[in-house]
């Protein structure tokens, strides 16, 4: 499993680094799912995930959050960093992004998945923050329109559901998930909807239109964001 989470995260970023690469002005400037961001913003959020897992193998992911000797709340950081970045040229972004991506993964992979990584929520194991690096650079490929060809459509969507499944076993056990071939019973207490497997994997990284879920549903499942 964990010589696998460093592939799904290599796969995406390959697919993510192909369609930006054949971008045009209009292509950079075009809106994402991530509100206020266009697609150029969305590269520079990548850029600071990058940062943030070399932060972890660095075990200064404290430091990393703080802004002119503040600590900052994970949004405030993420438009702070995109901000910071807006000035530079697709080009000049898209190079930096792979600089980052040339240094940290290597690393994460000489690291090993059975260490730990420093993470915000304290030292965690590396192999399965691997997996969740790589279920936000899928979530984000999503944002950003990344296509998704026939052939590789239906083994994505697979590792996807399930680690969104396994990751609400540690995060939120309350939440009862049933099902099948593509369609799931998802509960908790007395509140019961049917999802897809896109609807699940969308419910999980807050995509969902609001009003898709009841309330306390909606924000128990919030599991890769």
């Amino acid at each position: 499993m964990t010589s696998d989470a460093f592939d799904r995260f290599d796969l995406e970023t390959a697919r993510v680094d192909a369609f930006y690469a054949g971008l045009g002005p209009a292509g950079w400037a075009f809106p994402t799912r991530c509100d206020g961001w266009d697609r150029k913003d969305l590269l520079a959020h990548l850029c600071g995930i990058e940062d943030y897992a070399r932060a972890g193998l660095d075990g200064s992911v404290g430091e990393h959050a703080r802004h002119e000797d503040r600590q900052v709340g994970y949004e405030e950081l993420n438009e702070i960093r995109v901000a910071a970045l807006r000035p530079l040229s697709a080009g000049e972004l898209l190079a930096k992004w792979r600089a980052l991506v040339a240094e940290v993964h290597p690393a994460l992979r000489e690291r090993g998945g059975d260490a730990t990584i420093d993470t915000a929520a304290g030292p965690y194991p590396l192999g399965r923050q691997v997996w969740y690096f790589a279920s936000e650079l899928a979530v984000h490929a999503d944002d950003a329109g990344v296509p998704v060809t026939a052939e590789e459509r239906d083994e994505r969507e697979g590792w996807r559901v399930w680690f969104v499944l396994d990751a609400l076993q540690e995060v939120a056990p309350a939440v009862e998930v049933n099902g099948s071939e593509g369609t799931f019973t998802v509960r908790l207490g007395e509140e019961s909807v049917e999802l897809t497997a896109v609807e699940l994997v969308d419910a999980a990284a807050r995509r969902l239109p609001k009003g898709r879920l009841p309330p306390d549903l909606e924000r128990a499942l919030v599991v890769l964001a």
